[in-house]
């Protein structure tokens, strides 16, 4: 996950293979992000503090902070892991031998996937929250590379006479902005699917900017 790539940088290399101490760090790590972004969702990032994360795990405030140094930085780490996760994913569409109409497709989908997931979908109705600034700065550029990317699915349809040319632009950020507001209003127990919602919104992208 994002948090294990990061302290792998700064500390011992991308090249090195974790040993059984680093993936049980790792695998903490994760738990705590999880679990911590559970109560994000149901109390809201003002009402939560790490003692109250650190009730919820069982652990004591010690041990939490030997794995995150702030409430700030647990919230950081899950916008960045969704983030990075919707960035992942949508790179392997990018790189798939798919057409425009087929990538752009799955790239909503994989993206609804991701944002609808229970621990994220409560961070995401947050993310007005500010952040101090040196972390914003981080979150903004990993979605600004969301967004390039995500322009470039469209782009590809329009060189190839596949989608709409007039306001293309205007055309990706409307879709992105109906992508973006899903966590605001889906929820886990809705009669709608991940899965009915990504098909859904897809098929009316689709639809209306193809040329036929």
């Amino acid at each position: 996950m994002l948090g294990e790539i990061w302290r792998e940088k700064g500390e011992q290399g991308l090249n090195k293979t974790p040993n059984f101490r680093e993936i049980r760090y790792n695998e903490k790590r994760d738990k705590i992000l999880k679990n911590a972004a559970r109560l994000f969702a149901k109390s809201g990032y003002e009402n939560v503090s790490m003692e109250k994360i650190a009730a919820k795990l069982k652990l004591n405030k010690a041990t939490l902070y030997y794995y995150f140094k702030s409430k700030d930085e647990i919230f950081f780490m899950i916008q960045m892991q969704a983030i990075e996760q919707a960035n992942d994913a949508l790179g392997k569409v990018l790189d798939s031998n798919l057409g425009p109409k087929e990538k752009l497709l799955e790239a909503i989908k994989s993206h609804v996937r991701i944002v609808t997931r229970d621990y994220i979908t409560g961070t995401f109705r947050q993310r007005e929250l500010i952040l101090p600034r040196k972390l914003m700065i981080k979150v903004i550029a990993a979605r600004n590379r969301f967004e390039e990317n995500f322009k470039k699915i469209v782009l590809e349809g329009v060189e190839q006479g596949i989608f709409q040319e007039d306001n293309w632009k205007l055309a990706v950020m409307s879709i992105l902005g109906a992508l973006n507001a899903i966590p605001r209003w889906y929820s886990p127990r809705g009669k709608l699917s991940s899965e009915n919602i990504g098909e859904t919104i897809s098929a009316f992208v689709i639809k209306g900017i193809s040329i036929d």
